[in-house]
């Protein structure tokens, strides 16, 4: 494949990890970020204890530059603000994606940038530290949509030896990637405990399913989704042997706002839209709140 001119945006453990990869494999790499960047100290990072070069880091936005992909990694929470800093500073690509952990509806950030923004989905937990990134796949993998775009993405990405896959069941796949965040990421920061824990134990595990079929009746209004059983064995299969602390999780240990509003809090809104009940999920957002206080 030939040499890509690539930014990534709001550069963080994600951002990180997918930057040293491209790099590694010949692409031009610009990291754009603050925090997590800032705390990688050498030109050098392990990834699951292989040495990767760190491409250019860049603390504030470049100005007038042209690429063939940009990705924003951000969290949701920061993705107005990323739109608006790529825009204001004229920055161009080809194409542009958006690693996404929740259901955003990105039409109003296109009219930002006049250019579709494609999303991703990613099946697996990722943490820095210092030089090191620790990530946890799972079968599934990154998924995107099935385009001409988000087949030059999956391309790109796969090539670089991250399994990435344009999909036409994508936008299942993203509904059961959101529900498998609203039954783990807040219930592991509630509980401090890692995915794998959660599901080995019967009194969380009994939580998870509750969590997971509220969200499946709500979010099947309005989103296409496959079997629900099936739906809840892939959720188990996938994650039940994964240990990893939430970002949620991590995000209070690191004393950063979380993404809980987009994921828990996004199924109390819908389920108010369509005159639905979110118990399930009112009960958890109440006990995530309490147990801030703890970090």
């Amino acid at each position: 494949m030939r040499k890509k001119r690539v930014v990534i945006c709001g550069a963080g453990s994600i951002g990180i990890f997918l930057g040293a990869k491209l790099y590694f494999h010949g692409h031009e790499v610009d990291l754009v970020g603050r925090r997590k960047l800032r705390a990688v100290e050498s030109d050098k990072i392990l990834i699951n204890n292989k040495q990767y070069n760190v491409p250019k880091r860049k603390f504030s936005f470049p100005r007038g530059k042209n690429y063939d992909f940009i990705f924003i990694t951000s969290k949701l929470y920061d993705l107005k603000k990323m739109v608006n800093n790529i825009s204001k500073n004229e920055i161009k690509g080809k194409i542009v994606s958006s690693v996404q952990n929740g259901l955003v509806d990105c039409s109003k950030f296109e009219k930002v940038l006049k250019k579709k923004i494609v999303p991703i989905c990613v099946f697996g937990g990722f943490r820095v530290e210092k030089n090191k990134i620790f990530s946890n796949p799972t079968p599934v993998g990154w998924k995107t949509e099935f385009s001409k775009k988000g087949k030059e993405i999956s391309k790109l990405i796969s090539n670089c030896g991250i399994p990435c896959d344009a999909t036409k069941k994508f936008d299942s796949l993203r509904v059961e990637k959101m529900i498998t965040n609203c039954c783990l990421n807040t219930l592991s920061a509630i509980e401090k405990k890692q995915f794998n824990t959660l599901f080995s134990e019967k009194k969380t595990l009994e939580r998870i399913y509750k969590i997971f079929d509220e969200c499946y009746n709500i979010l099947s209004i309005k989103y296409p989704l496959g079997d629900k059983e099936k739906m809840r064995r892939n959720m188990f299969n996938n994650w039940h042997n994964v240990k990893h602390f939430s970002s949620t999780y991590q995000d209070l240990v690191s004393g950063r706002k979380t993404e809980v509003d987009f994921f828990n809090g996004y199924i109390i809104k819908s389920a108010k839209q369509y005159k639905m009940i979110a118990d399930e999920n009112l009960i958890i957002l109440k006990e995530f709140k309490k147990a801030k206080n703890d970090f």
